[in-house]
């Protein structure tokens, strides 16, 4: 299994790939100075050391396929993938994250769900809007809120929240779920969306404000996203989200 799937992802190739542009510079300034030359090798040990990295990473994502529906993934996605896991820690929920993407994109009945794009967006998240796209990927949430109404200028000046179902507890930083909301929605992963009209609320005949239900939930090229890379259990990587 780990020699078929090697064929589809070359950690060799893809090591040398990464490393090559670096030594020829590196090969450049050894004519000037050893001085300059001692700190710029540093990263390139610190790559080297990652080729261990890298297998280990294989064996995971082989775990991940069946052997008879190994297929050629894209360079593209190979590429990028391996190229964000050099930064990437190796108990990280995002390093799941991209790990499953290699796996889907190798496994012939899984290739259709991965997107070009993935790589570059899960660059993008934190592990907590990860966390987010977990419990979405389960189901709709539901956020209720109020506007009160200025009656003399006629505007509504707040929007409380009355009640919000989702798990933000489990969060690293729960305070911060309208701001990683926002981003997800800036990603067309998900968002919030207003359900059904406004209700008026108030007294004796007089409008003080209007209660918005709102649900929290993916959007379409989200559901194509969480299917891809959102692992089904989290639950192993619930002490280093908390810590």
């Amino acid at each position: 299994m780990d020699d078929k799937l090697s064929k589809l992802i070359p950690i060799d190739k893809i090591y040398d790939d990464l490393a090559q542009p670096a030594v020829h510079e590196i090969g450049e300034m050894l004519h000037n100075t050893t001085k300059v030359a001692r700190f710029l090798w540093a990263p390139i040990d610190y790559l080297a050391k990652q080729q261990d990295r890298f297998q280990n990473y294989l064996k995971r994502i082989s775990e991940k396929v069946e052997e008879d529906n190994l297929i050629e993934t894209s360079p593209r996605i190979v590429g990028e993938v391996f190229e964000a896991l050099k930064y990437s820690e190796q108990q990280s929920i995002l390093t799941e994250l991209f790990l499953n993407l290699l796996a889907r994109s190798i496994d012939k009945k899984t290739q259709d769900k991965c997107h070009p794009a993935f790589p570059n967006i899960i660059k993008q998240l934190s592990p907590d809007e990860a966390v987010i796209l977990f419990y979405l990927k389960q189901k709709i949430f539901e956020l209720k809120q109020h506007s009160k109404l200025d009656t003399e200028k006629m505007l509504f000046i707040s929007n409380d929240i009355i009640y919000n179902n989702f798990p933000t507890d489990t969060l690293m930083n729960p305070a911060n779920f309208f701001i990683y909301m926002n981003h997800l929605h800036s990603l067309n992963l998900a968002g919030i969306w207003q359900k059904g009209n406004q209700i008026p609320t108030g007294s004796n005949g007089k409008q003080d404000g209007v209660d918005i239900y709102n649900e929290i939930k993916l959007t379409e090229f989200g559901k194509l996203f969480a299917e891809a890379v959102i692992p089904n259990d989290i639950t192993s990587f619930c002490d280093v989200l908390t810590k």
